[in-house]
């Protein structure tokens, strides 16, 4: 006569040989406390800088990427970027894309110190396309709420750059300036907002 105990055990070896070594481990990396969240954010900027230079360095620094060039290295930063962070709990990947994305925030609050406007308009430019370029890297594995609040800087400042195209352009130049405007931030522009 078989056990209850010879089942379950029958059971067990099936389940461990579908599942392989994953069977009975935790599927999550647990981030408890602040310092070990600073230790695995900083591992996060070290590994993502290392695959940005290593997906750059494939292509020659002068030569013009096609679309489809621009594309396929994107969709491979995509693809590690979502195999990097499926080994966290989903509270901690948010705190793990949010990190970046408030570092370059904060960022942006020390440009009032700026007091050159020729160096200020300079600086918010760079500021603008590497904010636009962090948000889309990460806009996928960022939850709706974080996609409205990280959006929320940016709708501010296409709205301003629309009434500086408008105050400051004759009607012909507009309408072109506008679309370019409109295509540089349509990563955000298309944030579904929280309706009232």
């Amino acid at each position: 006569m078989i056990s209850l105990g010879q089942v379950t055990m029958g059971e067990a070896k099936r389940r461990k040989q579908v599942l392989g070594d994953a069977y009975g481990q935790n599927s999550f990396i647990r981030i408890k406390g602040e310092r070990q969240f600073e230790e695995h954010f900083e591992k996060f900027c070290v590994a993502w800088e290392q695959k940005l230079r290593e997906i750059s360095g494939s292509s020659d620094p002068e030569a013009e990427l096609s679309e489809t060039e621009i594309q396929e290295k994107d969709q491979t930063f995509q693809t590690w970027l979502t195999q990097y962070l499926q080994d966290y709990r989903p509270q901690d990947r948010e705190r793990l894309v949010g990190g970046l994305l408030d570092f370059l925030y904060a960022e942006m609050e020390k440009l009032d110190q700026e007091e050159d406007p020729e160096q200020l308009q300079q600086k918010v430019s760079n500021w603008v396309l590497e904010a636009i370029t962090l948000f889309t890297l990460l806009k996928p594995h960022l939850t709706d709420e974080q996609q409205r609040e990280y959006a929320q800087p940016l709708l501010e400042l296409y709205e301003i750059m629309l009434n500086e195209i408008q105050d400051e352009m004759d009607e012909a130049q507009q309408e072109e300036a506008r679309q370019s405007l409109a295509e540089m931030f349509a990563v955000c522009l298309d944030v579904p907002t929280v309706e009232e």
